[in-house]
């Protein structure tokens, strides 16, 4: 497994990239878009290099299900575009979220979002995302949500199954559909349910934390990676177990929690007997 995270640098050339990479034991990156294909071609090859994964490039928070015919389309044809450029440069996979029947938000609560027609339209708006695109490389992954499908690991398979393409994956993101105090608390054996369910299509995951606030009514709330209550040596084990390199991408986080976060990881990955791989120096 790979172990990536945010840049908190404002150099952008490929060597200060790279070296900030190495600094942090990171050998997965991830990547925004380079118009300027000289300038992309130097930093994948910087990248490349170092043995440092091109993990994920994002198309976060676009309504897939926008009740606007006009903005749908708009947003199909942004996705789209994220998608093609991510095969095109050799990202290992594009995130989108599952959608709801809002316009003007992809995350608004409506009850309609988890209804059998939700399920239906997110089918056709994901095979028509890929069909138009038809990537080679990158795949299209819809991170795991507690408001917006898909919000737990049996609706995803279901998702799969019906979407059959093969350039559809699963993007985990744990912490994000921890949705109740029980699964809180027992989150060790969510985790592996979601492994043990998921791991065969699992493309890429995500790192941070969740924990509760002591006030009433209960409140889970997220947090950083290692300031919580996931069960990050499950996570960290079910994870080694994927057949290959699978990365693992810290966020939500500032500067200052970073090297945290990543001691932490590294922490709990040797004391589990894991290993996340080392960028090439």
């Amino acid at each position: 497994m790979r172990l990536g995270g945010p840049v908190f640098s404002t150099a952008d050339d490929p060597k200060s990239l790279v070296e900030y990479h190495q600094k942090n034991s990171f050998s997965a990156a991830y990547m925004g878009r380079i118009d300027d294909r000289i300038k992309r071609e130097e930093l994948c090859a910087a990248y490349a290099e170092a043995n440092i994964m091109l993990a994920e490039f994002g198309a976060y928070g676009i309504n897939i299900l926008e009740t606007d015919n006009a903005l749908r389309q708009g947003n199909f044809k942004e996705i789209c575009s994220r998608l093609a450029y991510a095969d095109e440069v050799g990202i290992r996979c594009c995130v989108i979220h599952g959608g709801s029947y809002e316009t003007g938000g992809w995350g608004k609560p409506n009850p309609d979002n988890f209804s059998e027609r939700a399920f239906a339209d997110t089918v056709k708006a994901v095979q028509t995302i890929v069909d138009m695109v038809q990537p080679t490389h990158a795949k299209l992954v819809m991170e795991t949500e507690k408001y917006v499908y898909p919000d737990d690991p049996d609706i995803y398979l279901r998702l799969i199954e019906a979407i059959d393409r093969t350039a559809f994956g699963v993007h985990l993101d744990p912490i994000n559909i921890i949705s109740s105090p029980k699964l809180l608390y027992m989150n060790g054996a969510f985790v592996k349910e979601c492994f043990a369910k998921l791991g065969a299509h699992i493309v890429s995951c995500h790192s941070k934390d969740v924990t509760t606030i002591d006030k009433y009514p209960y409140h889970i709330t997220e947090t950083y990676t290692g300031d919580g209550r996931l069960d990050y040596p499950v996570y960290l084990t079910e994870l080694a177990k994927l057949a290959d390199d699978t990365p693992l991408m810290i966020e939500h986080l500032n500067a200052e929690q970073l090297p945290k976060a990543r001691d932490f990881l590294l922490q709990k990955a040797t004391e589990v007997g894991v290993s996340f791989v080392k960028p090439v120096k």
